[in-house]
């Protein structure tokens, strides 16, 4: 009969539905090669990059949550070089570190157990500006109209390249919040996840040194040295904390350029692009307008953060990327 044979088939297509709906995010059951034992949950990052021979120095501070006693811990890092190390405030012999280059770990080793609980790991560290889309890059470009050659900082993240920026637990499971400071020329737009929490003017001061220090010439055998110039005016830029997230969605982009923008309720809408061409993204900034109410009405739950910006990065590999609150495109 048709009744009976109608009523199997929704049972059978609600069983299905039913086997097919996600299970929820279980943290210890996610696959990874990192131990679940230490969880990050804020980072505090500053990175210096140098374009001079591009290179980058950095320092974090990471607040961890310990879930049982641990004798190390072991982290994501690759061609970076660890300068410093300390939990609680107790430094940690370099010489210790353990790179293991071939899985992309970090090992720090501790002489005594360290307990359960909450405890802070700084870190100090150097890393270098590639010339690919992996980690931190530059490019190259001439800007529009004026012919000027120019070059320009992005990242490039996904599936595993944070880890190349700033030594973290760069496994989707482990989220956390990040905040991003960066030094960059004062004429520079820095743009991150988040919008821009404060900006200062280094004035001379050693943007490598945390808060700036002036740049001292020790060769005149000085006590102390003088005071040097600086060798361009730099900014110190830093962005509010994202909410928890996984490493490989943060971004960070910095050059001389220009942006158009428009509003949707709370959240700013923003298509960046080198100097010169961003008006060449009127259209994709009218459709992201509408696109995010469509979503925002179809969905029920409005667009978490304060800002999406859309940004058009100079050459042609690498696609797209849909970092949060920044998304990157190449021409």
């Amino acid at each position: 009969m048709r009744v009976p044979r109608l009523a199997f088939l929704l049972l059978f297509l609600i069983g299905s539905l039913v086997g097919a709906v996600e299970k929820p995010f279980n943290f210890n059951e996610t696959p990874g090669k990192l131990p679940k034992e230490v969880v990050p949950t804020e980072y505090a990052i500053r990175i210096v990059p140098n374009l001079d021979n591009f290179t980058f120095a950095g320092s974090e501070t990471v607040k961890l949550n310990v879930r049982g006693p641990v004798h190390q811990l072991v982290l994501n890092g690759l061609e970076l070089k660890i300068e410093a190390a300390s939990v609680d405030g107790k430094e940690l012999p370099v010489s210790a570190i353990k790179a293991d280059n071939e899985n992309e770990l970090l090992t720090l080793p501790f002489s005594s157990e360290l307990a359960a609980g909450d405890h802070a790991l700084t870190l100090r560290f150097t890393g270098k500006i590639n010339q690919q889309g992996q980690g931190l890059f530059y490019m190259r470009y001439q800007e529009q109209g004026s012919g000027a050659r120019k070059v320009m900082l992005g990242t490039q993240f996904e599936a595993t390249d944070a880890r190349r920026f700033f030594p973290c637990w760069d496994e989707p499971a482990f989220r956390a919040r990040f905040q991003l400071t960066v030094v960059v020329p004062e004429n520079w737009l820095a743009v991150s996840n988040m919008p821009i929490q404060s900006k200062t003017l280094l004035n001379g001061r050693d943007p490598a040194a945390a808060g700036g220090r002036p740049r001292l010439d020790t060769s005149s055998g000085a006590p102390g040295g003088r005071a040097l110039p600086p060798r361009k005016p730099m900014k110190e830029v830093r962005f509010a904390p994202t909410p928890p997230m996984s490493s490989y969605l943060n971004v960070f982009v910095a050059g001389e350029l220009d942006f158009i923008q428009s509003q949707v309720g709370p959240t700013q809408i923003r298509v960046i692009a080198t100097k010169g061409k961003a008006e060449l993204g009127r259209y994709a900034l009218e459709a992201s307008a509408e696109i995010l109410k469509y979503y925002n009405d179809y969905f029920g739950v409005p667009y978490p953060l304060p800002k999406l910006d859309q940004i058009a990065l100079p050459g042609g590999f690498g696609g797209a990327m849909e970092n949060w609150g920044g998304i990157t495109y190449f021409e």
